[in-house]
């Protein structure tokens, strides 16, 4: 992949050289096959490529089409490459010769500002047409990649990153205050609830799924995909379902596994990440190549402590998918010396902003590591596959049943997940019956019943969540902050599918593979495999108690049992992260309230609750610690840090 910038002078003056030249001078310290540059009167394109596929070999970009005066610079893989040559008549011969940008190009002369609804894979491109005086932009369905710009009445500009921005006159480093509200009030990792905000005012994001045209008379976005418009899918029986499936889900691996150099996989022992592998490495088999595998592991010493049904080591079922296929090659990462309070500098410096995912991130950085190091240029994952090809919630289907008032069907569900799991009707009913009640009553029915009713911590400064009515703003957006909300399958279909999910993975993927010279891909958000995964019933998910059902049958005989039929435990990611950081905690401690004592961080931050907090976990217990108050209290100190850090940008 690459990294784009680009700037265009919209009061008729010629664009300055300098410009151009110190975007590009912030995005030379990022791994490159090449850079390059183009001037034209009024606009600068510039692009940091990264040869992935073999077809971007003979990618030249920023490109000039002279003749039909276009000029594009493109951060992009496009996967439906057959189809589109089809329509556009390029003989089997040349096919392997045209790259993804003039692709791209071509689909814009057909289908003009509608070309990204024909266009699938992970990209962002800009395009200046020369004739029309205008610069057409696009990011992909789910937004793989980012895509940040600013303006004003005389300028437009844009960047893979934020940092390049900052060169251009009359941009500042002013904080966006609602920004750090939302960040703050959230108690999940979610960084954000607006995809057009940043952390800095003068910077704006283009949101997944949209495009945007700018010229002298300003700009115009446009969302061109909504996956929860289209009519439900109807087959007569499971198999039908389970080979159009097979269909769309084998193909967004497939064209994944395009690649210079060898092919990773980040593989835990689960349904999602474990189909992606098995399916590519049929795939790379016929190829006679190998697929490197990358798992996580708790480190050495790790003391066991969770329930019965979840498991720290994942690594029998990794055995498992790597006994049946003899060309996975396994390399398993303990991250020793890592942990959550590790490099809070390199990543603030690597994600251009304050984050949250401290129990993941630095094991996937160093998973990402180990893959570049073997030469991998692609590293799929099943990051979403619980949104898609593995989605079956058993609470959600029945929560489903009784808003449509489907109780016979209801009444069955429930006797059939019970009869499978062994458990007590009479109990399992009164625990459904609790909660499926308004949030507000069942808050105070477990208020009442329970002493232990842990207060939910905030980071955020009441005065500043009141000026901005937090509480109300995020609720809107679906989001609940005392996770105590109810969805119904569509209701939840809307909230997964909306930008803002999409936005915040693309963050960390985005600037990841920008620093290891890897591209991180994932066939579980294939804009095919969402669209047919959105339109198909409820019932091919959850149906006679069983849950993930349509994964289950689908991969029948590709993914191993003792992986695919496995319904007794699930693996938890970064089960040791809280006893890792263990030995630094007093450290952690005091940084934090060093932290708060900041002047510039008390506008932001709830400093009595923090202190609270702190006085409460004097020492970390693993059964008894609440994760998520440790993790607030990381991301205020990772938050104090980015305010301090006078490097940013």
């Amino acid at each position: 992949m690459s990294a784009i910038c680009g700037f265009f002078q919209m009061n008729d003056k010629p664009v300055s050289g300098e410009i151009g030249s110190a975007m590009m001078e912030k995005l030379a310290k990022y791994h490159a096959d090449y850079s390059d540059g183009f001037y034209g009167k009024e606009f600068f394109f510039g692009c940091l490529f990264q040869v992935i596929t073999p077809e971007s070999k003979l990618e030249k970009l920023p490109y000039h089409d002279y003749e039909a005066g276009l000029i594009i610079t493109a951060d992009a893989i496009i996967d439906n490459r057959s189809e589109l040559m089809d329509v556009f008549g390029i003989h089997s011969t040349d096919r392997a010769r045209v790259t993804d940008s003039q692709l791209v190009l071509l689909a814009y002369k057909k289908w003009g500002n509608k070309c990204p609804c024909y266009l699938i894979g992970d990209y962002a491109f800009v395009i200046f047409d020369q004739n029309k005086q205008e610069l057409f932009c696009a990011r992909d369905h789910v937004g793989k990649r980012t895509f940040y710009f600013t303006m004003n009445s005389d300028m437009f500009a844009f960047c893979t990153l934020m940092k390049p921005l900052f060169v251009i006159p009359g941009v500042e480093k002013k904080l966006n205050d609602l920004w750090i509200a939302d960040f703050l009030a959230l108690n999940s990792v979610v960084h954000e609830i607006d995809s057009n905000h940043t952390v800095y005012r003068d910077i704006q994001q283009l949101p997944p799924a949209h495009s945007m045209t700018v010229n002298r008379d300003g700009t115009k976005k446009l969302k061109y995909w909504d996956p929860l418009k289209s009519p439900i899918i109807k087959f007569r029986t499971d198999a039908e379902y389970d080979h159009a499936f097979q269909d769309v889900f084998f193909e967004a691996v497939h064209c994944r596994t395009r690649s210079i150099g060898s092919v990773g996989v980040s593989l835990s022992g689960g349904l999602d990440s474990g189909s992606v592998a098995c399916v590519a490495a049929r795939k790379l088999e016929e190829k006679g190549k190998d697929l490197q595998a990358f798992s996580a592991l708790p480190m050495k010493g790790y003391k066991e402590w969770l329930p019965v049904h979840l498991i720290s080591d994942e690594s029998p079922y990794i055995e498992a998918i790597k006994d049946q296929y003899s060309n996975i090659k396994v390399t398993y990462c303990r991250s020793e010396g890592r942990n959550s309070y590790t490099d809070i500098d390199k990543y603030l410096e690597l994600l251009e902003q304050p984050y949250k995912i401290v129990e993941n991130l630095f094991w996937m950085d160093c998973i990402t590591e180990m893959a570049a190091r073997k030469n991998c240029k692609v590293l799929l994952d099943g990051q979403f596959g619980n949104g898609t090809i593995s989605y079956g919630n058993f609470n959600i289907q029945a929560y489903s049943l009784l808003r449509q008032m489907r109780l016979i069907s209801l009444v069955k569900e429930i006797t059939d997940y019970c009869r499978l799991h062994r458990i007590s009707r009479k109990k399992f009913c009164k625990s459904l019956f609790i909660n499926f009640l308004p949030a507000m009553l069942r808050k105070h029915i477990l208020k009442t019943s329970s002493n232990n009713v842990e207060k939910e911590f905030s980071l955020i400064n009441p005065a500043l969540s009141s000026y901005y009515n937090i509480s109300e703003r995020i609720e809107k957006k679906g989001y609940s902050l005392d996770n105590m909300r109810n969805y119904t399958l569509s209701e939840l279909r809307k909230f997964a599918m909306e930008s803002t999910a999409f936005t915040h993975i693309a963050t960390i993927e985005t600037k990841m593979s920008l620093v290891h010279g890897i591209v991180k891909r994932d066939p579980t958000r294939d804009k095919r495999v969402i669209d047919f995964c959105c339109r198909i019933p409820g019932e091919q998910f959850v149906k006679q108690g069983q849950e993930r059902r349509l994964i289950r049958r689908a991969m029948e005989g590709i993914l191993p049992d003792k992986v695919r039929l496995n319904t007794t435990v699930r693996g938890l990611q970064s089960a040791d992260w809280l006893q890792r950081i263990t030995p630094n905690w007093d450290v952690i401690k005091q940084d934090i309230e060093d932290v708060i004592q900041n002047e510039t961080i008390q506008p932001y931050i709830d400093t009595a609750e923090v202190e609270r907090v702190i006085n409460k976990n004097k020492v970390l217990i693993d059964n008894e610690t609440r994760d998520i108050d440790i993790r607030m209290l990381l991301v205020c100190l990772i938050f104090g840090v980015f305010m301090n850090n006078e490097a940013f940008p």
